[in-house]
């Protein structure tokens, strides 16, 4: 880390957006930074979006899809967020066109859709999003997605000035985020033994498990992004396929979205079913390679 610490310290140091932006561009190609990259210009976008530079924040987006960040599908919902921002509407409506698209069943993206609409003063729009959204949860049938939309679509509709409906007194009280701490605490992963079971539930994972040395690097990163946020370790959540989903269908969460999985890792945690991290130098690693940590996940 030292030698990535070293290498980003042009970055860090930048005294603006551009130059920092400038600091990344020069770093592009550098071995050391796969995927880190990436995320670092997702992080400058979001900065950037901070300070109402909508422009700078689509311009930094970009290059953090094209440099392969931890997360893409949510910074191409952030893409088409600014340039919602920054006026660029039809480019931003056709960047969530393409989302919606890939995902017909995904209550959250319509959820994203909606806010950035409001957030951009599409009031009219981000409504239409929000109604999507909640129809697309009904026909989902989870009633957490469906209390979700209904909690975001009732907010739109009391900002705007409506009388509730059916749906908005239907809509559970918003709860405190006070589980999310718990949350950031564990992170789900879907050891060796697991993945042809989950394979035949979400072949989406199928580019996650192709190359299982840089999921477990992923993973590491993720695990390390935590520690260095959090001023604490982070648990790795071991995922059981059969376990995940009864407990899913019990709580009413659809078993293949991420917030699932990651209130699981946290029900998990709370329950001591984790694995600690980071292992000791000379311990096995925690992704179950067979090797000691510090010649695996431990290396970088």
């Amino acid at each position: 880390m030292a030698v990535v610490d070293a290498i980003l310290e042009p970055y860090v140091n930048a005294a603006t957006l551009e130059e920092a932006e400038r600091a990344l561009d020069r770093l592009a190609g550098r071995a050391e930074l796969p995927v880190l990259l990436g995320d670092l210009y997702d992080e400058l976008a979001g900065q950037a979006a901070d300070e109402d530079e909508h422009v700078l924040a689509v311009q930094l987006q970009r290059k953090a899809i094209a440099a392969g960040c931890r997360q893409p599908f949510v910074a191409r919902e952030m893409l088409g967020w600014y340039l919602l921002k920054a006026g660029a509407t039809d480019e931003g409506e056709a960047v969530f066109r393409e989302l919606c698209d890939e995902r017909p069943y995904d209550s959250g993206v319509r959820i994203t859709l909606g806010h950035a609409r409001s957030d951009a003063g599409l009031q009219a729009a981000a409504l239409e999003a929000l109604n999507e959204a909640l129809a697309v949860a009904k026909r989902r049938g989870f009633q957490k997605e469906i209390d979700r939309a209904r909690i975001e679509r009732w907010a739109e509709r009391e900002h705007v000035g409506l009388e509730p409906d059916e749906d908005d007194l239907l809509a559970p009280e918003p709860k405190p985020l006070s589980q999310s701490h718990a949350f950031a605490l564990a992170v789900a992963w879907f050891p060796p033994d697991q993945r042809a079971v989950a394979l035949e539930h979400w072949p989406d994972l199928a580019d996650d498990f192709a190359d299982p040395a840089r999921y477990a690097r992923r993973l590491e990163g993720n695990l390390r992004d935590l520690a260095r946020g959090l001023g604490q370790h982070p648990a790795v959540a071991p995922i059981d396929i059969a376990a995940l989903l009864a407990w899913a269908e019990s709580e009413g969460y659809d078993p293949a979205s991420g917030e699932a999985r990651s209130v699981y890792a946290a029900e998990l945690f709370k329950a001591g079913r984790v694995l600690p991290w980071p292992p000791s130098r000379n311990d096995g690693c925690w992704c179950e390679s067979g090797q000691k940590y510090k010649r695996c996940c431990g290396a970088g």
